[in-house]
């Protein structure tokens, strides 16, 4: 398969695009920053080999950046199987609403929601062209419609993934039948990203209960992916039920990923 990942070049992102490449498909890796891009080629190169792994930079809010990104798939590829919407932010810090900047609200609504947007927009050109391909989305804390206190913009940005699915829906319903708009809820993912915006203790302990590695999510979620058919689908790592036996075996999950200071367990 020929895969392409937004904000792949760390985390859950980086995750997806090895596991796609243990399969034996072909991936282009895409991040802002050239520097992380070429590193994350490099060290998946001397893996699985110069042929199977590509990198690009894309800032998903440029419309140019997207196209440029979507040419260079094509050039490599010849088409494009499976194009992942992962690229996200969630803020620098957890704040109420009030004690944000202006910049950082702008930067998650337009990263998360003008990102996901723009790329479904250019993405699904192609494949409506192609007559195949699936397209999705990640959702995030939101996307289940119940607030989180402190990460207002994040949650905002997030709980517009189902609607996007639902609203592309209704508007591909007469295309192709092998073209597909999918959502991914990997659930907690402990990353950078993740940590940025989680400083208490309390919060940490309830990721020791519910959060996990991205290489766990990841070996769940691309298997899944990869045998997607029709339209529509939603692939969850944690379902109500999962997330119900997790807190009900929570005294399994002690020092997990935390100690009972909130210092890191290595």
């Amino acid at each position: 398969m020929h895969v392409v990942i937004t904000g792949s070049s760390k985390g859950i992102g980086k995750a997806l695009a090895q596991k796609f490449l243990d399969f034996g498909d072909k991936v282009i890796i895409s991040s802002r920053s050239q520097d992380a891009i070429d590193s994350t080629v490099a060290e998946f190169e001397n893996i699985y080999g110069p042929e199977n792994v590509f990198g690009i930079p894309c800032d998903v809010v440029q419309a140019e950046d997207i196209e440029q990104l979507i040419s260079f798939a094509v050039n490599k590829f010849g088409t494009i199987d499976i194009w992942i919407n992962n690229a996200g932010l969630a803020g620098n810090k957890r704040a109420p609403l009030i004690d944000l900047d202006v910049s950082q609200i702008r930067s998650i609504i337009e990263t998360n929601v003008i990102g996901t947007l723009l790329c479904c927009r250019a993405v699904l050109k192609i494949m409506i062209d192609q007559g195949f391909g699936h397209i999705f989305n990640m959702e995030g804390a939101g996307s289940h419609g119940r607030p989180t206190a402190n990460l207002l913009p994040y949650v905002t940005s997030k709980s517009a993934i189902p609607i996007i699915k639902k609203t592309l829906l209704l508007e591909t319903k007469n295309l192709s039948k092998r073209i597909g708009i999918h959502d991914l809820r990997p659930g907690i993912v402990l990353t950078d990203m993740l940590l940025k915006v989680t400083p208490d203790l309390k919060s940490k302990q309830r990721l020791n209960v519910l959060a996990e590695k991205p290489k766990t999510i990841a070996d769940y979620l691309v298997p899944r992916i990869r045998k997607v058919k029709g339209s529509g689908k939603n692939i969850y790592f944690l379902s109500a039920f999962k997330i119900m036996i997790r807190i009900l075996t929570a005294s399994k999950a002690k020092n997990k990923f935390f100690d009972e200071h909130g210092n890191p367990v290595e």
